[in-house]
């Protein structure tokens, strides 16, 4: 299982595989750098580097910062009571003690307040073994602050930024969602009851998609990159579109049928029209084409009315064709998209050049 999923992140676009990379390189050189200086401490640049780095930017950046703030007034305060109170040996390893307490117990506060009391447990124990604050406190700054800038240099030499992958993460959940309505909408086909276990597996997969979704989205908000695939207003707009999908499909598995209850007609056809033009769907998201759903009209045309037993149900199967529709708008404005569809050949009639005048 371990080595399968190595295997699956051996590739040049796998987020997990770039992270173990920056890792190892800015360990190595945050060592040689810290091992170069002259401070006896040299470990602490790689120590801050590791302990602050992520996959994601914004949490990189935010820890980065959240570090050497902390581990600046940690630092300042436990000097200042040092020089100031001259403590004995006794007293600063009772004021260590409260700064380890103080720093398990609010750690959940934030990692500034956490990396505080660090920094002044560190000076406070150096001070006990005679070190001087002269030494501690620039050794403690200067190689914090190397450490958080190696980390944020990682992204710039290696990046792997969430905001050119939202249209692959929605392209992921509309896929998803749409297996879920497929599932649905075939259960009228061959009634199975409410409690058909694929159609809980298909929701539950369609909800790690939305989450996955939803985390990627607020991760690029904070990245400081251009959006090169959706605007935000698209991606709101899409996300929209395909909440409206999964609570419809969520509103026709409500009232799917008894087992044993008659087949629906048509039912079967829109299920695999709905499979495969979501997949369909999600493959155009990813190369920037604009989703087309004339299969799933179609099916939904051939849909019997009548033979639904449920007003409810018969209203639920023209909200999944709406929905992908608004999703196919929210996405053409963005201009990849827009520039697709304007190259384009034209559906009907002969190009302009040849009409003639």
């Amino acid at each position: 299982m371990v080595a399968r999923s190595m295997r699956e992140e051996l590739r040049g676009d796998s987020a997990v595989l770039r992270h173990a990379v920056r890792v190892t390189a800015v360990a190595l050189l945050g060592y040689l750098i810290g091992t170069l200086l002259p401070f006896g401490h040299g470990y602490w640049a790689p120590l801050a580097a590791v302990m602050v780095m992520r996959p994601d930017f914004s949490r990189t950046y935010s820890r980065a910062v959240a570090r050497f703030g902390g581990t600046l007034l940690g630092v300042f305060a436990a000097t200042g009571v040092l020089q100031l109170t001259e403590p004995s040996v006794r007293v600063s390893a009772l004021l260590a003690v409260a700064c380890a307490a103080l720093m398990y117990l609010l750690m959940r506060t934030g990692y500034a307040v956490s990396q505080f009391f660090v920094s002044a447990y560190v000076v406070l124990l150096l001070g006990m073994g005679g070190e001087e604050w002269t030494q501690t406190v620039p050794e403690r700054v200067v190689l914090t602050l190397i450490g958080g800038l190696l980390a944020m240099a990682s992204y710039a030499v290696f990046p792997a930024w969430e905001t050119p992958r939202l249209r692959t993460r929605l392209a992921d959940w509309l896929a998803a969602a749409g297996r879920y309505a497929a599932e649905v909408v075939e259960r009228y086909a061959t009634p199975a009851g409410p409690d058909d276990t694929r159609v809980r597996q298909a929701l539950l997969e369609a909800r790690a998609a939305h989450t996955a979704w939803q985390e990627a989205l607020a991760r690029a908000a904070h990245e400081p990159v251009r959006s090169r695939g959706l605007s935000r207003t698209s991606a709101d707009d899409a996300e929209e579109a395909i909440g409206a999908f999964s609570r419809a499909a969520m509103l026709m598995e409500a009232h799917l049928p008894e087992r044993g209850a008659a087949p629906v007609p048509g039912a079967q056809r829109l299920a695999q029209a709905l499979r495969t033009t979501t997949e369909q769907g999600a493959r155009e998201l990813r190369d920037r084409r604009v989703p087309q759903w004339d299969e799933v009209r179609a099916a939904l045309a051939a849909w019997d009315g009548e033979g639904v037993p449920d007003r409810v149900v018969r209203r639920g199967a023209g909200m999944l064709l709406a929905a992908l529709e608004q999703v196919s708008e929210a996405v053409e404005e963005s201009p990849p998209f827009a520039e697709s569809r304007a190259g384009r050949p034209a559906a009907d009639g002969p190009p302009a050049s040849a009409t003639g005048s």
